[in-house]
């Protein structure tokens, strides 16, 4: 399921080139992009509603013995809004769900989670274990979808422990056509903060998370996994790291300053979304490494420097044009806004200059 979107369509071409595997079907309610079928190959492609009653009888008329589930929405910035995104995760996997509970071929299944179902709060540990749980129910939004749909996964092993059940919490994965509030916070040259709060993230590459996913399907240990890097970034290291300026502003202007500063995104941001932005999230994966059998080939710091890279987004920008673009928007600011974004940019430059990505002026010539 979601075999249109960027992790399905990977994972189905994938599959193909495994020898174990004797066939692949792939099923979405979109048709994916021709970048994607490209990918997919010659794997039969159904075109089909989740909610659909016809599943059942294609999973059980294809002999499917192994079912992924790669269609959960992990952002609200899809089109429809929250509304939309709310109906495809609950009631779309409910669907799926049943119908794989009562398609008896079906001895495995894999879902992808997110690690948002942890929660964000200012009495979390310092790494959270799959055992863990939010220290505060979600209330709302993605976190109580992922939570939601990771009990009805388990409401069907319970019912049919026959079925072999894997779910991957991912954090964020930067790259892919669905925007991440991260990848938000990376576009524009001055990107809003949270004034006080520095949040720690965890990033994963997209080849460590198709690859992780293939392990997954094809015969790693069932049960429930943190899948992220090895290291901790925090939130303004990374912008910094982009040549970009983070601008720390109070919780209430937020909404205000992504309005003024950053991409359409942003200025539909949630509440859970906002309790990131404050207090980050980090997860253990020692299951990942000693149950799972599986390790991340990139760090957090090289998942990002190699999207930056993908991206276009490399800091290649200089001491002048950075303190002249700040200049011109400090003048739009009101002055206790354009005093962080000075400071700011100072440490910006800093950062840059030890990394080495600052490129030196270019002297002019004596005449």
């Amino acid at each position: 399921m979601g075999g249109s979107r960027y992790l399905g369509a990977h994972l189905v071409g994938m599959l193909l080139r495994n020898d174990s595997v004797e066939r692949v079907l792939a099923i979405d309610s979109v048709k994916p992009s021709p970048q994607h079928r490209r990918r997919m190959r010659d794997a039969e492609f159904v075109r089909l509603d989740p909610q659909s009653p016809r599943l059942q009888g294609i999973l059980r008329e294809a002999g499917i013995d192994t079912v992924v589930h790669a269609g959960l929405h992990h952002t609200d910035f899809a089109p429809g809004g929250r509304a939309a995104v709310k109906e495809a995760n609950i009631m779309g996997s409910m669907h799926v769900i049943a119908a794989c509970g009562r398609a008896a071929t079906v001895k495995r299944f894999v879902l992808i989670s997110s690690t948002s179902v942890y929660g964000s709060s200012g009495v979390d540990p310092a790494m959270f274990t799959e055992d863990m749980a939010a220290r505060g129910q979600p209330s709302g939004g993605i976190p109580l979808d992922h939570l939601s749909v990771e009990g009805y996964v388990r409401g069907m092993s319970r019912k049919r422990p026959d079925i072999d059940v894997t779910i991957l919490r991912i954090p964020a994965i930067l790259g892919l056509p669905e925007p991440t509030v991260v990848g938000e916070l990376l576009v524009p040259s001055v990107a809003p903060v949270l004034a006080g709060y520095d949040p720690r993230i965890q990033l994963l590459h997209p080849q460590d998370a198709l690859d992780a996913l293939l392990h997954a399907t094809t015969g790693a240990a069932p049960g429930t996994y943190n899948i992220a890097a090895d290291g901790v970034l925090t939130l303004t290291q990374a912008i910094r790291r982009a040549g970009h300026i983070p601008l720390p502003v109070m919780p209430a202007a937020f909404r205000l300053a992504a309005r003024l500063l950053s991409s359409q995104g942003l200025r539909d941001i949630g509440p859970s979304q906002l309790r990131y932005l404050r207090y980050g999230r980090t997860m253990d994966t020692t299951r990942m490494r000693t149950e799972f059998g599986f390790t991340p080939r990139y760090t957090s710091e090289e998942a990002l420097h190699a999207y930056l890279v993908d991206s276009g987004a490399e800091p290649l920008i200089t001491r002048t044009s950075l303190e002249r673009k700040t200049a011109t928007l400090a003048r739009r600011l009101p002055a206790p806004m354009a005093s962080r974004l000075r400071a700011g940019v100072d440490t910006t430059i800093g950062e840059l200059e030890a990394m080495g990505a600052l490129p030196d002026p270019i002297e002019e010539e004596a005449p």
